[in-house]
């Protein structure tokens, strides 16, 4: 893993350097062997995979700051890891870059959520729905939100929108309402 990590470091010093488009090409290609290599010494050992592309993913973005899509690996891989303040930080980016992503202040708000930032989380919700409007999943989100703050008037609310947009979600979401 050390290997890889130094490899990867490397590569980067010579991605960020001023270099020909020839060598851009040759370091591009350099960086795909990386990871291949990185990925059979992986499979060979017992390593995460997933270790090893955000190890990748946290380079990536010191080269690439305006890349979504790396933020965007990095908050999942820190919620599967229960790391929420990482995932908050790396979300914050994503929105950041990308102000018009429903599905990512969906994130964001249940990244929060987990930290128990529960305010944060319910203005994350609403600026998903803002965005999408029929999204089953931020409407489901936000209604425990709310019977979270104990606003059950406000999550049967969101029961209703729900209904019409994912009646299984709607289910479970009246089964929380009941209890």
């Amino acid at each position: 893993m050390r290997v890889c990590i130094i490899i990867l470091e490397w590569w980067r010093k010579i991605k960020m350097a001023e270099i020909s488009k020839r060598t851009k090409r040759l370091t591009g290609e350099l960086g795909v062997l990386v990871c291949v290599i990185c990925f059979f010494f992986a499979k060979s050992t017992i390593i995460d995979m997933n270790d090893v592309k955000a190890e990748a993913f946290k380079h990536l973005v010191v080269a690439e700051p305006d890349n979504a899509e790396a933020y965007r690996f990095l908050a999942v891989y820190y919620m599967d890891l229960g790391a929420y303040e990482r995932a908050v930080k790396a979300l914050r980016e994503v929105v950041r870059i990308e102000p018009n992503d429903g599905p990512a202040y969906t994130m964001l708000g249940d990244a929060y959520w987990s930290c128990g930032h529960y305010e944060k989380a319910m203005l994350a919700y609403k600026r998903a729905m803002k965005l999408q409007v029929d999204n089953p999943v931020t409407h489901y989100q936000m209604a425990k939100a709310y019977l979270k703050m104990g606003d059950k008037d406000s999550a049967l609310e969101e029961y209703e929108i729900l209904k019409g947009l994912d009646e299984e979600s709607a289910n479970e979401l009246l089964t929380l309402l009941r209890e």
